[in-house]
């Protein structure tokens, strides 16, 4: 083995040395990212039961509202009618 193919086989492993770092480098990055996104899968899971929550409250207080608009009016024509009926 002459001083040419051995600084050639060194350049090799140098290169193969790079590669396997920068695939650590990725591989760690892709770990990381994959933490990442189960704290947020958490977070909107949290968010959508909360947004469930309220809506069905909105829903509640849209109901009410239109039942006493409904009594409301109900009563009105009750008291117009008993006015007119009255006199």
């Amino acid at each position: 083995m002459t001083d040419d193919d051995f600084k050639r086989l060194e350049s090799k492993v140098d290169k193969l040395s790079e590669a396997v770092m920068k695939l650590v480098l990725v591989e760690e990055r892709l770990s990381n990212q994959g933490e990442r996104m189960g704290r947020i899968e958490q977070r909107v899971a949290t968010s959508e039961v909360m947004i469930n929550k309220i809506e069905k409250k909105v829903d509640q207080w849209i109901n009410r509202g239109i039942g006493a608009w409904a009594i409301a009016s109900i009563l009105f024509m009750v008291i117009q009618f008993g006015t007119k009926f009255v006199k």
